[in-house]
């Protein structure tokens, strides 16, 4: 059996909100619908406020577990799981390799607005292909390694059965935990 889970406030400390008898603090995920008329996340009955929360597991092919993995980080969460992921299917890294290694994210400003304006290609420091990105007319600038490139963590099931897992290093807090 295996769990992703990732708790969001959304932005800073959500609402402000806190559910009196217990304290629990309530989310403003609203911060995702807009009041432009026509907009694809346009306030209205019966929408949702798109939301990046992307816990996930992965399977093998015969449909046992594979891996746990999720991200924080505003936008830029399916960016960055589609980075973890191919890094650690497609190319074989360990998880630490993952989750440790240079990323990009579609930049925005303030990590949910990302498909209002046209973003920047924002290049962790560390990552070769900024230079790369501009040459083919991308508008692409290095970013200072952190918290900006989302927190991930990812515990991967190997096929002996042990478990190999990684908590970002982006984080100030966070665990990778599996029995």
């Amino acid at each position: 059996m295996g769990v992703s889970l990732i708790q969001s406030n959304a932005s800073g400390f959500g609402s402000l909100l806190f559910e009196p008898s217990t304290g629990i603090n309530l989310h403003n995920r609203g911060i995702g619908f807009s009041l432009t008329p026509g907009h694809p996340a346009e306030y209205g009955p019966g929408r949702r406020p798109p939301h990046t929360l992307c816990p996930a597991l992965v399977t093998r092919p015969d449909g046992t577990l594979r891996t746990v993995i999720g991200t924080m980080g505003g936008d830029a969460q399916p960016q960055i799981l589609l980075q973890l992921v191919t890094r650690l299917l497609a190319h074989g890294q360990t998880p630490g390799e993952t989750i440790a290694a240079p990323r990009w994210v579609l930049g925005s400003g303030t990590g949910f607005d990302t498909w209002r304006s046209a973003p920047v290609v924002e290049v962790e420091e560390g990552a070769p292909w900024a230079d790369g990105l501009r040459e083919r007319g991308h508008a692409a600038e290095t970013v200072e390694w952190g918290s900006g490139f989302g927190h991930a963590h990812l515990i991967d099931l190997l096929p002996s059965g042990v478990l190999a897992g990684a908590a970002d290093p982006r984080a100030l807090i966070g665990a990778a935990l599996g029995h």
